[in-house]
């Protein structure tokens, strides 16, 4: 017998079976394409659409490409990406720099709204948990006109896990390995009526590793997460629906005689909704998120008794999104208001807050294959008073497979409440020193030009994208004064950067076996000095193998190479590199009865982890036993 399988995202499979019993069961593993144009995704356009419509190049991390890759954490995920380097954080941290453009300058959205919680400039990628995300949408350059502030790098969107109507499952998975990796996490869907469904996905996490550090003596990260989704259809055009996620984590490591310790809360809870009569749409939110962050630090490898002063950051927004199509034409408009706020004993006056509203407004044009997407926002800060970004994007497809977009746009990012109100003093023996902060700074602003030829046929994917950022009035700090060997700093709009590059992304799928890959070239300098960015290294590549075989097992080896990179400037002017490397990582993946599986992997197979790396550790080996239950049910 002959059976053939086709399914929207993967390749057609054809199998010959010897059983002729109709109630005999058979399992056929599905191998992904390289790239699925019929995707629906949000970021390019605040809207859904297809992924072969969006003016600019987005690319999904899908979830099934999340549990390839066996990581713990989403930075974890999103560091195995091409043209996606890692960046540790001030003291600790997980972050990600794109085209070259640090932590700072790239805006990471849950769910489409921002997340507060930055320290030192870093969101810790590290604290949003894998099994809680459904896909991740990346969109490089600038996005200011969309997003404003922060997302002159590009936007990093977390989509997390929804509820299906309909679709009613029980998920639980253990995880273990090296490094104290101990991970438990369990998931439940399903429908509260005809209606009303839900999903709920709740995890422990600890390692002994602190995110962003390599050295893992002393070190330990704990965490508690959960997340929790409601969606009420009352009508066919209407939708609404609630979250909340909460992160609680305890984290240690050790730095000379000292322990440092951390413990800190993220919490983000939305509400909002869709109308859509017609041609139109609508979509208003209400968000909310909070960061709390409660440092300590000590000669005990256990937390000092006695209380420490919290620091307190929260967002508040309301926005308005809107769309209408007229023929071929589409609309897209908005208008976001936002609160945001801090309270710490290391700012000046302890309480900060500052309010903004931007309005923005997109519009897409087509003739024939053709799209021409000007777009424009203006924000109203109470601080800085307004800023306009617009971009200009183009995507022309002369036949179905092939794509050439083409864009130019501007970015900004405000200074931070640090930078402006920061009042630091750091007396530890050896190093003393000092950090003022400069509320005369001015924002960054950036022009970027990117282009890229894009083809994905049903078996083979292929897309090259160059771009050119250059960026004025960056922020860093700079020596102010020396007293008696305790130094001051402050921060300044002190230069100007450039980041140049060439991002190559391939892929081939053949029966049951898929291969993608990558590579990235990076030019970033100082444009004054003509010095390099620290942290970035000209050439990285990416290689992957997977192997779904008829029998149920799913194999896939990865490699990732990164080249000789600058990570330190001496006093005299000399730049120190960290030399190239490359890291194996395998996972196998049995399915076996009852809707159980089991995994076994290993990350830098070789153990060739360099020193002063972001995010390198020893290798790391781990196994696992997930465990799902579904049901299928209709829907009235």
């Amino acid at each position: 017998m002959v059976i053939r399988v086709r399914h929207i995202g993967y390749a057609p499979r054809t199998v010959t079976v010897a059983s002729t019993s109709m109630r005999a069961l058979v399992e056929i593993a599905l191998t992904p394409v390289p790239l699925s144009l019929d995707a629906v995704v949000v970021t390019a356009s605040r809207r859904p659409e297809r992924l072969k419509n969006t003016p600019v190049p987005t690319e999904v991390i899908s979830r099934a490409e999340i549990e390839r890759t066996g990581a713990i954490d989403l930075a974890s995920v999103l560091t195995q990406q091409v043209g996606v380097l890692p960046a540790a954080g001030h003291p600790s941290g997980a972050g990600i720099r794109l085209q070259g453009l640090d932590q700072q300058r790239v805006l990471v959205l849950l769910d489409g709204r921002p997340l507060t919680g930055r320290i030192s400039g870093t969101f810790d990628l590290s604290r949003i948990p894998a099994s809680m995300v459904d896909r991740v949408e990346i969109v490089k350059g600038p996005q200011s006109t969309l997003y404003g502030s922060d997302a002159m790098g590009g936007v990093v969107n977390i989509i997390t896990r929804r509820p299906v109507p309909g679709a009613e499952h029980a998920d639980l998975t253990l995880l273990g390995g090296t490094q104290g990796r101990r991970d438990v996490s369990g998931e439940l869907a399903g429908q509260m009526s005809h209606d009303v469904s839900y999903i709920a996905n709740v995890g422990h996490r600890s390692v002994s590793l602190a995110p962003g550090l390599e050295d893992d003596g002393g070190a330990y990260a704990r965490r508690w997460d959960g997340l929790a989704t409601l969606r009420w259809t009352p009508r066919e055009a209407t939708t609404v629906e609630t979250s909340a996620m909460l992160v609680d984590e305890h984290q240690r490591w050790q730095s000379g005689q000292l322990y440092y310790f951390s413990d800190n809360r993220q919490l983000a809870a939305r509400v909002g909704g869709v109308w859509e009569p017609g041609r139109r749409r609508f979509a208003p939110t209400l968000h909310f998120s909070e960061y709390r962050h409660t440092p300590f630090r000590g000669t005990s490898p256990e937390p000092p008794a006695g209380g420490a002063d919290a620091e307190v950051q929260r967002l508040i927004g309301a926005e308005l999104l809107s769309s209408a199509t007229v023929g071929a034409q589409v609309i897209d408009g908005g208008v976001e208001l936002e609160r945001e706020s801090i309270h710490s004993v290391d700012v000046a006056s302890g309480d900060r807050s500052i309010y903004s509203a931007e309005p923005f407004v997109q519009t897409t044009l087509a003739v024939g294959a053709l799209r021409v997407v000007p777009g424009l926002r203006l924000s109203w800060n109470a601080r800085w008073g307004t800023h306009w970004t617009p971009r200009l994007a183009t995507l022309w497809r002369p036949v179905p497979a092939l794509a050439l977009r083409a864009s130019v746009g501007y970015g900004y990012r405000a200074p931070d409440f640090k930078e402006l109100y920061l009042t630091w003093v750091d007396d530890v023996l050896g190093a003393p020193y000092a950090v003022d902060g400069n509320p005369d700074l001015r924002p960054e602003t950036s022009r970027n030009a990117t282009a890229s030829v894009e083809w994905a046929g049903s078996r083979v994917y292929g897309r090259v994208q160059v771009y050119d950022n250059h960026v004025d009035d960056v922020i860093e700090t700079r020596a102010v004064g020396d007293s008696v060997g305790f130094t001051v700093y402050t921060y300044d709009n002190v230069d100007r950067g450039r980041t140049r590059g060439v991002d190559v992304d391939a892929g081939l799928t053949v029966g049951a076996v898929r291969l993608d890959g990558g590579y990235s070239y990076l030019d970033a300098v100082w444009l004054t000095t003509g010095e390099p960015l620290l942290g970035r290294p000209a050439h990285t590549g990416r290689l992957a193998l997977t192997y779904a075989a008829p029998f149920g097992l799913r194999a896939s080896i990865t490699g990732l190479a990164t080249g000789r990179a600058p990570i330190a400037r001496d006093d005299d002017g000399a730049t120190r590199y960290q030399d190239a490397y490359a890291r194996l990582d395998v996972r196998l993946v049995q399915a076996l009865p009852r809707g159980l599986e089991a995994i076994v992997g290993a990350d830098d197979l070789l153990d060739a982890h360099p020193a002063n790396w972001p995010g390198a550790a020893e290798r790391h080996v781990y196994v696992g036993l997930p465990w799902r239950v579904t049901r299928e049910r209709a829907v009235r």
